[in-house]
């Protein structure tokens, strides 16, 4: 469109945020992040605010970029409502209760919902963001133009306009030795362990808080065992940043997110980017020179160069910014004769889940009734529990990148119906007379999506049978946990299941093998977490915390090891395995603190239970 006299506000720039919760876990889908009204059924009381100069007197056509977060499964109202004012002027139009399209992908999208017209003079003004209901309403931006023109709702045209009206500014960070892509429990571990025997590296975490799955903000448990033969000293960093205490879906205080910060900070060789979305990759051939991020809440660009690299996403993001070879789905039984495997080859993945618990104190409370937008249930299908657990579990046949967006939504969609049916129409409604919906998260917990090809992949059969390999590094303890739809979940909502069951196969402690650890394609690329190089059978093992943070352990080691030897991950493997050896005998974790990162024995049956 033509941008001549438009102006466009981000709205996580505000000079003022409110009470709203800055959401950046879409960036590369969406192309943004964005503000989040996520009251949990209470509108939210402080207004995100700016004031912004217009330069040219005259009458601006208000756009507002926002989404109508549960019309992929309802043609009611949405919840998730708010105003927009114009110099303390509400506009007459509820924002976000619009469409982007016909279909039900298209309805969900973002788009640019219109507002009024409004005549103002050259000079200062002010937008301001009213909260209606609480129930997740977002926006992005606010376009003010005087064209007649509609901006367009695709994220092409979207780039474009930003181009146009935000000129970008890219800020260099300077140059490391190893630069880490996540902070979750692989990705701190990782930089640690290289920090500790003298690389200088960079560590960027697309949120605030460190920790991933394991943070306040997901709340899920550490599973798995440290220590382990063939080198026990593995897991002691992951015990200098762990919680003491276990369990899903608990208070914010019982996931310790201070422990994981204090032991970052304590680090002089860690320069820690927190907030910062990589989203592109510079190549020099088969290796990474560099990659660019994007902070959440001002929305600047860095530059960030290094000479080796590790993804511990999760999701594969750098790998597939550098163009590396990646697997998402399950293979066919007959490409790696894995016999837990399907017969054909399809997309599925274990899923997302969206903790969430409410409490019973001695004050009644209301809640919205969901009824017109929410989940269809009934006394049979619903689920009337204080706290969700693992086998809360949405996605599992979408694609977990592309569908990110959604698939987080429905996971909150199903918590707010499951609570709202039982306050207001639960056969014993009045045992939730007091019941409060205390917290919801609204970051996913994922289990799977993306795995990045290494030298190796790793089988069913290598853990079963079991397969030892020369380069064992790191073990793994947990059972090849599979997670599948609860059938009679998925009879009543085909398609759109939001409970799992886990099956569960016996193996005995198990060495991954250094091969998983870096990619066969990027010469300098290394990887650690649940997107190593594995068949999705051999995931169900190796994905739980405690052996994710092993595996970046072993990584920050070797990339101590290509430092000191000039050397790239794969030389590792074909040279110097030795050296890394003798790092992984050392181990790089404190031993004089208070060891409390007892074995988490996975549940033999895979048992659906609230508390556990």
């Amino acid at each position: 469109m033509n941008t001549s006299n438009s102006l466009l506000a981000l709205c996580t720039r505000f000079d003022d945020l409110g009470d709203w919760t800055v959401e950046q876990q879409f960036v590369l889908q969406m192309g943004s992040s964005y503000l989040l009204a996520h009251g949990i059924g209470e509108a939210l009381k402080k207004n995100p605010r700016t004031t912004l100069t217009i330069k040219e007197s005259g009458d601006y056509t208000l756009w507002v970029r926002t989404k109508n977060w549960t019309a992929f499964w309802s043609d009611g109202k949405t919840p998730g409502i708010f105003s927009v004012l114009v110099d303390s002027k509400a506009d007459p139009e509820e924002f976000g209760t619009g469409c982007g399209g016909d279909t039900p992908e298209e309805k969900a999208s973002w788009y640019w919902h219109k507002g009024g017209v409004y005549h103002l003079d050259k000079g200062e003004h002010t937008l301001e963001l009213k909260d209606l209901t609480g129930l997740d309403g977002r926006c992005d931006a606010i376009l003010l133009t005087t064209t007649d023109e509609v901006p367009g709702n695709s994220l092409e045209d979207y780039r474009k306009l930003r181009a146009a009206l935000l000129p970008e500014k890219t800020e260099d960070k300077g140059d490391f030795d190893f630069v880490i892509v996540g902070a979750g429990m692989s990705g701190l571990c990782a930089a640690i362990a290289a920090a500790r025997f003298g690389s200088k590296v960079a560590l960027i975490q697309d949120r605030y808080i460190l920790g991933g799955n394991n943070s306040s903000e997901v709340r899920v448990g550490l599973g798995g065992q440290i220590n382990m033969a063939p080198y026990p000293s593995l897991g002691y960093i992951l015990n200098e940043i762990g919680p003491d205490r276990i369990g899903n879906a608990r208070g914010a205080h019982h996931y310790q997110d201070w422990k994981k910060w204090d032991v970052i900070a304590a680090e002089p060789n860690i320069t820690l980017f927190a907030g910062y979305t990589v989203d592109k990759a510079e190549m020099n051939g088969n290796k990474i020179s560099a990659v660019e991020a994007v902070e959440a809440t001002r929305q600047n660009r860095i530059r960030i160069s290094g000479k080796l690299f590790s993804d511990c996403t999760g999701d594969a993001h750098l790998a597939t910014l550098a163009g590396a070879r990646t697997m998402m789905g399950r293979e066919a039984r007959s490409e790696f004769g894995e016999s837990l495997a399907p017969e054909k080859a399809d997309g599925y993945t274990m899923g997302v889940s969206i903790e969430w618990y409410c409490e019973d104190w001695n004050t009644p409370c209301s809640f919205p009734d969901s009824l017109d937008w929410g989940l269809k249930l009934d006394e049979e299908t619903v689920e009337p529990v204080h706290r969700a657990n693992w086998y809360w579990e949405v996605g599992m046949n979408d694609d977990q990148i592309a569908d990110a967006e959604k698939i987080r939504d429905y996971g909150m969609y199903v918590a707010y119906s499951t609570f709202s049916y039982c306050k207001n129409r639960l056969a014993k409604k009045e045992d939730w007379q007091c019941t409060h919906l205390t917290w919801v998260s609204h970051v996913s917990g994922k289990r799977e999506s993306r795995r990045i090809v290494g030298d190796y992949i790793l089988r069913e059969q290598d853990l079963t049978r079991p397969i030892p390999h020369e380069d064992g590094t790191c073990t793994t303890t947990w059972r090849i946990d599979q997670h599948y739809p609860d059938p009679r979940n998925a009879y009543k909502y085909p398609g759109a299941e939001w409970m799992s069951i886990g099956k569960l196969v016996p193996i005995d402690p198990y060495a991954i093998p250094y091969r998983c650890l870096y990619s066969a394609d990027i010469a300098n690329m290394f990887m650690a977490g649940r997107d190593i190089s594995v068949t999705h059978i051999a995931l169900g093992s190796v994905r739980v915390m405690r052996t994710c943070a092993m595996m970046g352990e072993v990584v920050g080691m070797a990339a101590n090891v290509c430092r000191e030897k000039d050397a790239l991950p794969r030389d590792i493997y074909t040279t110097y395995f030795q050296d890394l050896v003798a790092l992984m005998k050392k181990g790089a974790g404190r031993t004089d603190v208070p060891y409390t990162q007892f074995y988490h024995q996975v549940d033999r049956t895979g048992h659906q239970a609230e508390d556990r």
